[in-house]
């Protein structure tokens, strides 16, 4: 009878205890990844505006896109030029060859774009840097 008496009383401390016991939060999930920001569309015609130490130019530009990659035709006085790019969210890069007095030079437009518009800086290769600011053409 002892026997029966303290294998009760065990169980009864044991089933007090796992009933006092806090229990554990299950672990949290892993928080949902952010979608990737979507990709500005900019394939179409745009009157780009250049703004250098000589001035305001306008030339127009007709850009291709896939994805993030773009490429495209600049149309400016001189000549056209072939350019190529990417666009990453709003975040833009064009780059084309320009030839200036005999001189080589890659051009750089990086900025920003909302798909209608697009401005940012331009890089003249060694001969300094501009802005530049664009707009969807009629």
């Amino acid at each position: 009878m002892k026997i029966r008496l303290l294998a009760l009383t065990a169980v009864v401390a044991l089933a007090a205890a796992c009933a006092t016991t806090p229990k554990t939060a299950a672990p949290a999930a892993a928080p949902a990844k952010a979608a990737a920001p979507a990709v500005a569309q900019v394939a179409g015609k745009w009157l780009l505006t250049i703004e250098s130490q000589m001035g305001p130019q306008d030339t127009n530009v007709m850009l291709t896109q896939t994805g993030a990659d773009i490429a495209g035709t600049l149309e400016m006085p001189m000549g056209s030029a072939n350019l190529k790019g990417s666009v990453t969210a709003s975040d833009i890069k064009i780059t084309f060859p320009f030839s200036a007095q005999g001189t080589e030079l890659q051009i750089d437009f990086i900025g920003t774009t909302d798909g209608q518009t697009m401005s940012g800086r331009a890089v003249f290769g060694s001969f300094g840097e501009g802005t530049f600011k664009a707009k969807r053409a009629p």
